[in-house]
Order: C-alpha cells, then structure tokens, then sequence
C-alpha cells in the first residue's frame, strides 16, 4: 500500500505523517542503513503510533489518523491543528528505525530470567519480568505528546 501522509488538513486514507524518502534522509543522517523497505517501516511504526494516547483531541472525526490534534500545546506553546509536530514525525521515523533493527515495541515480551542452571536444567523468571523494552529515541521523540509521558506516571490532586 502507497504512503499518504497525513499534512495536518485531513488527507483523506492517510497513513503517515512523513514519506519513504524522509524516512530514508532521517536514517542515513544518523548513520543507519535501513535493511527493510521504508513505506513497510512506516506502515508498521504507524501501528505503534496511534495506539498512543496523545495529549489533546482529535480535530475531527473523519480524519483517519490520531492528527491532526486540537488543544495541543508543547512546552507552553500552543499548535495549530494543522500543524503535524517535528517530535511525531520524528517518533514515526525513530519506530520505524527501531522495528528495522528489531526492537518492535508492539512484539510479544518475554519474561526477563532471574536465574539459569544446567545440570537438571532450572529456568527461574523475575517476577516483574514482563517490561517493555522501547527503544530510547522513540520515548525521546514522543514523551511531550503522550498524556503522562512514556513512563509510569500518574497526576495527582490535593483536595
């Protein structure tokens, strides 16, 4: 399936919010050299990105992607909603690169084992095995647009 990049007026079947070529710029930039296609990079990182909750609301409910977004403000700032933010385009593109070397943050995650033994073969699991091992470009790129952050946040209110 083609790239339709979503450029904040609601393109219609829209299902990035940066091309193949960026996502080609962007990795030689860092000294990567992608070993998948970049449009089926993109489309995987995609499944990742909107299943974030991202702070503000969708602007309309016919668009077909997460953005664009109204009430969204970064550091202080308030974006228009026809504007698609650099840090998601560059969380799209950090994902992307992140699944090429095969840290998929969708994948199954096993639990990390506490201790092995091979004579009568012993296998024991930590008992908070089951944490998720996000690549840290990606967390970097998108924490200001995830409601909470990327970590285990909670607000609190003093009443």
């Amino acid at each position: 399936m083609a790239i339709i990049v979503e450029d904040g007026t609601i393109v219609a079947n829209s299902n990035s919010y940066v091309t193949a070529a960026e996502l080609e710029s962007y990795a030689v930039e860092r000294g990567i050299t992608l070993s998948a296609g970049a449009e089926v990079l993109l489309h995987q990182s995609m499944d990742y990105i909107e299943s974030l909750n991202f702070i503000g609301d969708r602007f309309s409910r016919e668009q077909s992607l997460v953005f664009p977004r109204v009430n969204v403000y970064i550091d202080g700032f308030y974006y228009e909603p026809a504007i698609i933010p650099d840090l998601l385009k560059n969380g799209q593109m950090a994902t992307a690169i992140a699944i090429d070397t095969g840290a998929n943050p969708l994948s199954t995650i096993s639990p990390e084992v506490k201790k092995e033994k091979v004579d009568v073969i012993e296998v024991e699991y930590k008992e908070s095995g089951l944490q998720a091992a996000i690549a840290r470009t990606i967390s970097a790129s998108l924490y200001k647009l995830i409601k909470g952050g990327m970590g285990l946040n909670a607000s609190v209110k003093r009443v």
